[in-house]
């Protein structure tokens, strides 16, 4: 009777371990880093998506000529001001060609020409790309730096397309 119960036993844990099906899986990816810095950058800053959204092409009639702007923000966040109390921003990225102090858009296949991105400050000062920079007080706890960015027309005759950048931005405390 032993037997019979023990085998018994056996053939329930291996059949109920053929039921139990994967059902998928999956990666999880960590990121971050260690910083010596009065601030740290929120995660929702650290990496932005600025939508610019459909401009139309009429907007632009000369070299110069603006789209709407479009606020994006960076938070820094436990803010340590005793020894720094103010922050540099640059952004660095592809220039435009014929526009150094504007972001270049992506000159893919479909990509509009004659247009560049400016990004400004929150006083609206240009911020020249590549050379640039915005200087704020920290404020302890929390400090919050505020852009906007848009199209600018960089020649007379505008293309259709898309209008994608890419930049970077990096803090310098002081």
């Amino acid at each position: 009777m032993k037997k019979v119960i023990f085998a018994l036993s056996a053939l329930a844990v291996v059949s109920s371990s053929a039921f139990a099906a994967n059902s998928g899986d999956g990666t999880v990816k960590f990121t971050g880093e260690i910083v010596d810095a009065p601030c740290v950058i929120s995660t929702d800053s650290q990496n932005q998506e600025v939508v610019l959204g459909q401009v139309k092409k009429t907007v632009f009639k000369a070299v110069g000529d603006k789209s709407v702007s479009k606020p994006f923000q960076i938070k820094l966040e436990d803010c340590d001001i005793t020894s720094k109390t103010k922050v540099d921003v640059s952004f660095a990225g592809v220039a435009d060609a014929d526009n150094a102090k504007l972001v270049s858009v992506n000159t893919e296949a479909g990509a509009a020409t004659g247009v560049g991105i400016g990004i400004y400050d929150n006083s609206n000062t240009a911020v020249d790309m590549n050379t640039g920079k915005s200087t704020t007080t920290l404020s302890a706890g929390q400090t919050v730096l505020y852009y906007t960015a848009n199209y600018v027309a960089t020649k007379a005759a505008v293309t259709t397309g898309y209008g994608n950048a890419e930049v970077d931005f990096n803090l310098t405390y002081n």
